[in-house]
């Protein structure tokens, strides 16, 4: 009995949207790749600078990437406990849920996060907020948002 170990597995050690890489990939060449170990936390896309005028924007428009993208790990909360605005160039992200019962007793979880707009002519209207299936809520820019030239 002293020679046997147990192995204790549990459903998030291979989350559901990793296992097509684990596949391809010798597990001993994952172990310093940190993505794989976690959720993504709070990213913030660097913004390309417009370099070339007329024709960068619309290189851009036709890429289809955003200019501004924000990735927030938000599995804990309901849509109805989020809240998103844009305030003097600033986007504001906050999130509260009450008193729910947890794991280990009652919980009650909060958090704000305030992430910098790389252009202060962007307002709310030019965003647009998804929330996936997998909890990760994800904010940017649509497919055209900066000023139309007149």
């Amino acid at each position: 009995m002293a020679g046997e170990g147990i192995t204790i597995s549990h459903w998030i050690s291979s989350p559901v949207r990793y296992q097509q890489l684990f596949k391809t990939r010798n597990l001993q060449e994952s172990t310093e790749d940190h993505r794989l170990f976690a959720l993504p936390g709070p990213e913030c896309l660097p913004v390309k600078v417009d370099t070339e005028g007329a024709q960068a924007d619309s290189e851009d428009e036709d890429s289809g990437e955003p200019m501004f993208q924000i990735l927030l790990d938000v599995t804990q909360f309901k849509p109805e406990d989020i809240l998103i605005q844009v305030f003097e160039g600033w986007l504001l992200i906050r999130g509260r849920h009450g008193v729910r019962m947890g794991e280990h007793g009652l919980v009650s979880r909060s958090f704000t996060r305030h992430y910098q707009l790389p252009d202060c002519q962007l307002h709310a209207g030019d965003l647009k907020a998804m929330l996936c299936h997998d909890g990760m809520l994800v904010v940017e820019t649509k497919d055209r948002w900066w000023p139309a030239n007149d």
